[in-house]
């Protein structure tokens, strides 16, 4: 149990790296021959220290070893990202999954061969990456299509700088398809130099509109990464988080402290995260002391325009649902004690403690 004391904070932090970055860095370093790239890093989140761990499992012989073991921990990104890679490889994983990682949807590749793979667009851009780090290591061309239009773009955008880094070449079609040559072969990567995380930032930038004084180091202002947009969504009150999910449990805490209504669309796929990120929201705000109403696809706050209330929250076990509570503590009116904020360890390990150290 933690218990956040009211009270707006001031100071300096520095962003922390963002993990879909690094994700990516080390993939394709990996795919590039690199092998000074398993060692866990200082400041590595838990899904990082996954990626690390199943690409270091994946550093053998498929004819000595069809079967490596991968723990994914609770890390979409490394399981979604890997599946189609190691079937590239020749591998037939065991991927370990930990939490509700085991209940998120995934797409399972017995094998991978060259030509027309179709996915939908308004589950996960995860498995895009995944297709696109893995199809330039098959014999043929390939071609990845849509069959409904694709959601959260800034993410493949990412992936599209990554692999020009590393020498991939992928074709941008005009009807949203790509085509990517196959028998290409990974160049050197820099994974010392990934980008300041902006789904990070996003706790002290909306700590700001609630009156607190953060200011936040280390961000690049032409990233790709979708959760750039917070600086602009913040003061919206009709926001499409569609393609920025990640920051919609912070955005509706801000939001709810402003007066008046917001409505937030694009929210089906918050379901399918590490928990019901529209259900818990829900019960934080309405501890909070806010109204909120939802659909299948929308999440509507009646902003109350005044401070929260304190109380007993609980994170549900999900890092963006622990920060954003602290977030809202900043202007309760009584402590906030969050059942679990260990689970901040999943993206952002330092927070709680940067939190506690300003002023």
């Amino acid at each position: 149990m933690t218990v956040v004391y009211p009270g707006k904070r001031k100071g300096v932090v520095a962003a922390p790296v963002s993990k879909s970055h690094l994700h990516r860095l080390l993939i394709a370093a990996f795919l590039g021959g690199r092998r000074d790239i398993f060692a866990p890093g200082a400041n590595d989140s838990a899904d990082i220290a996954a990626t690390r761990r199943c690409l270091a499992a994946l550093d053998c012989d498929p004819c000595t070893n069809l079967h490596p073991v991968l723990s994914c921990g609770e890390s979409g990104s490394t399981l979604r990202f890997l599946a189609p890679i190691a079937a590239a490889l020749g591998f037939s994983p065991v991927f370990k999954k930990a939490g509700r990682l085991k209940d998120r949807p995934m797409i399972e590749y017995p094998a991978l061969e060259p030509g027309v793979h179709t996915l939908a667009g308004n589950v996960s851009s995860q498995y895009v990456t995944g297709l696109l780090f893995a199809l330039p290591l098959l014999d043929g061309e390939s071609r990845i299509e849509f069959s409904s239009p694709l959601e959260s773009r800034g993410y493949v955008d990412m992936t599209l700088r990554v692999l020009r880094q590393a020498g991939i070449a992928v074709g941008e079609n005009g009807d949203g398809s790509y085509t990517v040559p196959g028998g290409q072969k990974y160049g050197f990567v820099d994974v010392d130099h990934p980008e300041g995380d902006w789904s990070g930032a996003a706790f002290w930038f909306a700590m700001n509109t609630l009156g607190s004084e953060v200011k936040v180091l280390g961000l690049d202002d032409e990233s790709a990464q979708p959760d750039r947009a917070i600086v602009e969504l913040l003061g919206k009150s009709e926001i499409d988080v569609s393609g920025c999910p990640d920051i919609f449990p912070v955005l509706s805490v801000a939001r709810a402290a402003k007066k008046g209504v917001t409505l937030f669309t694009g929210t089906r796929r918050l379901r399918l995260k590490e928990s019901d990120r529209t259900a818990a929201m829900a019960d934080v705000l309405a501890r909070f002391g806010v109204k909120t109403e939802m659909t299948e696809n929308t999440f509507t706050v009646h902003g109350v325009g005044a401070s929260f209330r304190g109380g007993d929250f609980t994170s549900f076990g999900d890092h963006r649902i622990a920060m954003s509570i602290a977030v809202g503590a900043t202007i309760a009116d009584g402590p906030v004690e969050i059942d679990n904020t260990e689970c901040a360890a999943k993206s952002y390990p330092d927070f709680f403690r940067l939190f506690d150290e300003l002023a």
